[in-house]
């Protein structure tokens, strides 16, 4: 009968001990979310890719560069014109495929509300 009683005394120790860790193990997530204040620079598309990968799948397909090359005829003195390395009027495949696919900027940080005094 001895036995019966101290296995419920250990039952009753080991219940909010094992409580108390699973909290720990949920909370401690939050806990770090909030203590972030900028996670640094993010990678985002490039403005170039931003507006001519439609489908977005990170590459610049054959209807997607047909696009680039007709805005940079349309607009030789545009953003386009800085990718037009050999300057001959032209965006060849290379000079397409050296259009970086994203930039790095710097991640927003939240600014926390003021309260009414």
């Amino acid at each position: 009968m001895s036995k019966q009683v101290k296995g419920k005394t250990t039952m009753k120790k080991l219940i909010p001990l094992v409580t108390g860790v699973c909290l720990l193990i949920m909370l401690a997530p939050v806990a770090l979310a909030k203590g972030k204040k900028n996670a640094g620079p993010t990678t985002v598309p490039s403005d170039c890719y931003a507006k001519y990968d439609k489908n977005y799948n990170g590459t610049l397909d054959a209807d997607e560069k047909e696009a680039i090359r007709k805005d940079y005829a349309a607009e030789k003195d545009g953003a386009l014109k800085s990718y037009d390395k050999d300057n001959d009027g032209k965006l060849s495949d290379e000079e397409i495929a050296a259009i970086p696919a994203t930039k790095t900027v710097d991640a927003p940080v939240k600014k926390k509300k003021k309260k009414n005094q």
